[in-house]
C-alpha cells in the first residue's frame, strides 16, 4: 500500500464507520491487498482484514482475543514507540520489526502505522508487509558483491611499478571490472570495463566475460587484434542491448612504451614531466558489431610518471584535471579518492592507478 492509500484510511474509517457501533463496519478493509490491523488504544486488536488473518493464520475471533504484543516481538507495543505512532500526523510512522504467526514463524515486516481518532475513540491502523523477499535478494546482492570484490585483483607494488585501485559500487554490485597481470618479467598487461546497466545481469555478465577476457589476452597477439576478438566473442554475452566501454593497455619496462587501445573508455589521465595531461583518442564500444577494429597508440613514459585509468562514473566527477589534479602520485592518488567519496556520484566507479618506479 502506497502512502496516499495509507493517508486515506482515516478518510475510508470516517465514511463507513461513522455510524458503527462494532468491528462489523469494518469488513470493507478485507478489499485492501495488504494485511491491516486495527487496534485500540491500548494495543488490543479490534480486526484483522481478510489478508492479514491469512498472513497470521488466525480467524476473526482468534484475532479479538490478541494483543499487538502477541504479534510483535519488537518495538510496536513499547509505550515509547506507540508514542511515536501517535505524535506522527497525517504521515504516519513506518519502521521495521518481526512478527509472530499463529505457527510461531517468524517474519520481517515493515509497518506503516497511523494514530487516529474518531468520535472520541482512538484507533491504531497498521498496514503491514511481509519484507522476507527482499531481505533474502538484498542478501543475494551482497553477496554477488564479495563475490565481485574477490574476483579484483590487489594492490601491487614492486620495483618497477606500484599499481592500486579504486573501487566503489553505486549500489551493492557494479557494471564495473578490472585486472592487470604480468606477461613477462617486464611487461605488465591490464583492462579496465564498464558495462552498461546495472543489477544481477551485470553482474552475470561480468563473470562471463572475465573467462573470455583471460583467453584473450593470452593469446600472442597486438592489442587492437585482442580486442578485436573479445568484442566478437563477446556478443553473444550481452543481453537486452547491452554493451561495453573498455580500455586496454601493456607497460614496457624495458622499451618504456605504454600501448593503449580504447573502446569507448576514451580517455585517461596521466602525469608526465610533472604535468597532469588528459589523453583522449576513438574507439567504439565492444558488444555493438563484431565488425569493428580498435586503434592502438603508444606512449613513452619514465620513473615517477603516473597513470590513472577509469571508468565514467569517477571521470565525470573530476573538475578541470588538468589544472587541479596534483602533480605526483601520493596526493594525485587522494585527490581521486575524495572526488570518488563526492555526493554527486550517480554511478560505479572504479580506477587502476600506475606509478612508474
Amino acid at each position: 500500500m502506497n502512502d496516499a492509500s495509507m493517508k486515506q484510511i482515516g478518510v475510508d474509517i470516517t465514511d463507513f464507520l461513522s455510524d458503527c457501533n462494532d468491528c462489523h463496519g469494518f469488513i470493507i478493509f478485507d478489499m485492501l491487498n495488504d494485511p491491516l490491523l486495527l487496534l485500540d488504544d491500548q494495543g488490543m486488536v479490534l480486526f484483522m482484514n481478510d489478508k492479514a488473518r491469512k498472513f497470521y493464520g488466525h480467524s476473526a475471533t482468534e484475532a479479538k482475543k490478541l494483543h499487538i504484543a502477541d504479534l510483535d516481538l519488537n518495538i510496536t507495543a513499547s509505550s515509547k514507540h506507540l508514542h511515536t505512532i501517535r505524535h506522527a500526523g497525517d504521515n504516519g510512522h513506518i519502521f521495521l520489526s518481526t512478527h509472530q504467526k499463529k505457527d510461531s514463524e517468524l517474519t520481517p515486516v515493515q509497518i506503516h502505522a497511523r494514530y487516529i481518532n474518531l468520535h472520541g475513540k482512538s484507533l491504531f491502523a497498521l498496514v503491514i508487509k511481509d519484507i522476507s523477499p527482499e531481505l533474502k535478494l538484498k542478501q543475494e546482492f551482497k553477496l554477488a558483491s564479495r563475490a565481485q570484490k574477490n574476483m579484483l585483483p590487489a594492490d601491487y607494488k614492486g620495483p618497477l611499478v606500484e599499481i592500486r585501485s579504486i573501487y566503489q559500487p553505486n549500489n551493492y554490485v557494479s557494471g564495473d571490472f578490472f585486472n592487470f597481470t604480468w606477461v613477462n618479467n617486464h611487461v605488465v598487461a591490464g583492462y579496465l570495463l564498464d558495462i552498461m546497466g546495472h543489477g544481477m545481469s551485470t553482474a552475470l555478465t561480468i563473470s562471463a566475460l572475465r573467462v573470455l577476457l583471460s583467453q584473450t589476452f593470452k593469446q600472442k597477439l597486438p592489442l587492437t587484434k585482442q580486442l578485436a576478438w573479445f568484442n566478437r566473442e563477446a556478443i553473444p554475452f550481452f543481453v537486452e542491448d547491452s554493451f561495453t566501454a573498455m580500455i586496454c593497455f601493456s607497460f614496457d619496462f624495458e622499451k618504456h612504451l605504454l600501448t593503449y587501445s580504447m573502446a569507448g573508455i576514451n580517455y585517461f589521465l596521466a602525469i608526465t614531466e610533472g604535468q597532469p595531461r588528459v589523453i583522449k583518442q576513438p574507439g567504439s564500444f565492444v558488444g555493438l558489431d563484431k565488425r569493428t577494429e580498435y586503434e592502438q597508440h603508444t606512449l613513452g613514459f619514465d620513473s615517477g610518471d603516473v597513470f590513472y585509468f577509469m571508468s565514467d562514473g569517477l571521470f565525470e566527477l573530476l573538475e578541470a584535471p588538468e589544472q587541479l589534479c596534483p602533480n605526483n602520485s601520493a596526493e594525485s592518488f587522494r585527490w581521486l579518492c575524495e572526488a570518488a567519496q563526492s555526493r554527486s556520484r550517480r554511478d560505479d566507479i572504479s580506477a587502476l592507478c600506475l606509478h612508474i618506479k
